[in-house]
């Protein structure tokens, strides 16, 4: 006989390995069952990184002898009574599982007292099993000490990083709930020295006091309700950005890491991105229980939506609104644009006066496909706001965005060169650490060979051997993250709508940014490129060129 029922101390030990990683996740799971018990000031303290010690003091509801007899037991859980109230969670834990998982690879010590009793009570638990319970004197709340992780599972300890490591990993779990719930006092102790105390506040605080490079000019909030969705948070505004990627993403409170949500904060920074930047994003999206799914793994880190293409869209949009509200004061020209000495530097800037001096407004047109059949012969005026192209023509004033129009004519070369891309072979192959989910992804589609791509999948990485070549080298690390991040939208889009997605984005990184400095041939070869494949919008649909009709202007000025 083969098969053989493994032994339930076997059992509890593998089960636990799957919600326990590290100290990280034993922090986590603490905390939730701190905000769970409605605690307004939590402590966290670890000694040599976690390794050692793990404890966590609250002010919550604290638990009762009869509870806190069987709080460590297995699937024993306040949050659920049925199956069906997973579908209707408010809570953080829900399966009974966290704390009988800690307590089974750990000596763990509980300490809590209601504020219906006058006395607390204790227990200690050391491998799953009760080795006393006592009544002390105590505060109102819970404490939790995890001494000596996986003291049991040798094989389990010696996984563990170190304690600079571990207590890293600690920490960043500790910031998460800073953010997410900046109502609540947060402190956070390592080898006895004060890291973190956090008063309660409210979230643009919280950032600031947890970032210190962002400002509160530099942060726009978000607050949005729109089909049964809610999306609150702050983000950072052009044209301040990070060098790290520095995104937050919150389900009802709950740290995940959602690729959805992910694309679609991308997707409404992508015309203000350059190379190397990200924004800084905490995002909360507060939806119904019945539309999402966070029971998918122990560790709740996934979840699933119900409408990922609706999630996609609202994200995406509340995120772009925003930037419509940043002012620039300032409108810089560079003068002698066909001047090839010029250094184009801002030679003056206008100032903005208020007036009470009512003025008929004039109508601004985008440029239309008609207007490319007529022959045109312009001039080059300049540069506004190292964004613009100003070109004068017969009968118009021209503004041409050249991020998007030299992002377009990048888009349409690589379209018409799909399956025989033009590529950049690298000198060494580039290794990039992946998870077996994305592995598998690249495993089961060519759509990034097809655009010029060519790599070989090995354990927990790619190593990837040619590029594209309008690709920087510096990019190729962040764009195939957010490149597979698209391919897993293919079930809801097609196949070419993806491709013609991250062909897209590969354009927007490979196109002229704001502020770079144009000289003259560069403008009028992008201004000449634009009319002779006429073309007015960018491969995301935004326009190129604002058109205003000089007569217009003659008719403003009481010239006509």
């Amino acid at each position: 006989m083969k098969i053989k029922k493994l032994d339930p101390s076997v059992v509890s030990k593998i089960a636990a390995g799957e919600v326990v990683t590290g100290t990280h996740s034993v922090v986590k799971e603490l905390i939730e069952n701190s905000i769970d018990a409605l605690a307004t000031r939590i402590v966290v303290e670890l000694l040599n990184g976690g390794k050692d010690e793990i404890r966590v003091q609250d002010n919550g509801e604290g638990m009762d002898r009869e509870d806190l007899l069987l709080c460590f037991e297995p699937h024993a859980t306040s949050k659920i009574l049925s199956f069906e109230d997973i579908y209707l969670l408010r809570s953080f834990g829900f399966r009974g599982e966290a704390l009988y998982s800690i307590c089974q690879v750990s000596k763990t010590k509980i300490i809590s007292r209601t504020d219906r009793s006058q006395i607390g009570h204790e227990v200690e638990i050391v491998a799953g099993n009760l080795i006393y319970q006592r009544a002390v004197a105590c505060q109102k709340g819970t404490t939790v000490i995890v001494r000596d992780l996986f003291f049991n599972v040798p094989a389990r300890r010696k996984f563990l990083k170190s304690p600079a490591i571990e207590g890293r990993m600690a920490t960043e779990t500790f910031e998460r709930f800073c953010l997410s719930h900046p109502q609540i006092a947060f402190i956070l102790l390592k080898d006895q020295q004060v890291i973190y105390n956090f008063s309660p506040s409210n979230l643009t605080e919280r950032v600031i006091a947890l970032f210190k490079d962002v400002s509160h000019d530099s942060l726009a909030t978000l607050d949005m309700e729109q089909q049964g969705l809610r999306i609150t948070g702050c983000v950072t505004k052009p044209p301040f950005f990070r060098s790290k990627r520095t995104i937050f993403i919150y389900v009802n409170g709950r740290y995940v890491i959602n690729p959805i949500v992910q694309s679609a904060i991308y997707a409404a920074y992508n015309d203000f991105l350059s190379k190397g930047e990200h924004p800084l994003v905490i995002l909360n999206l507060s939806i119904s229980s019945r539309d999402v799914d966070v029971n998918i793994h122990p560790q709740k880190l996934e979840v699933k939506f119900s409408d990922e293409e609706k999630i996609f869209k609202l994200v995406r949009d509340t995120i772009k609104k925003v930037f419509h509200k940043v002012v620039l004061h300032k409108l810089p020209i560079t003068e002698n644009l066909s001047d090839e000495t010029s250094d184009h530097r801002v030679s003056e800037s206008f100032r903005t006066y208020k007036s009470d001096l009512k003025v008929q407004s004039m109508e601004f047109k985008r440029m239309s496909n008609h207007y490319f059949l007529k022959p045109l012969d312009f001039n080059l005026i300049g540069i506004l706001r190292g964004r613009y192209i100003l070109v004068e023509t017969l009968e118009n004033l021209l503004i041409i965005d050249f991020h998007a129009a030299h992002e377009r004519l990048i888009y349409d070369e690589m379209i018409s060169s799909i399956d025989h891309m033009p590529v950049t072979d690298l000198l060494i192959d580039m290794e990039i650490p992946l998870r077996k989910s994305e592995l598998d992804l690249l495993e089961k589609t060519d759509l990034l060979k097809r655009i010029g791509f060519d790599y070989q999948i090995q354990p927990g990485k790619i190593a990837v051997k040619r590029i594209p070549k309008w690709l920087d080298q510096s990019d190729i690390k962040d764009f195939l993250i957010q490149s597979i991040d698209e391919i897993k939208l293919i079930d809801l889009r097609s196949f070419e709508e993806v491709i013609k997605k991250i062909i897209a984005d590969i354009a927007c990184k490979s196109a002229f940014r704001t502020k770079d400095r144009l000289d003259g041939e560069q403008a009028l070869f992008l201004v000449r490129q634009v009319f002779d494949k006429k073309i007015n919008t960018c491969p995301h649909g935004r326009p190129i060129i604002y058109s205003i009709d000089l007569n217009d202007l003659d008719k403003f000025f009481e010239r006509i």
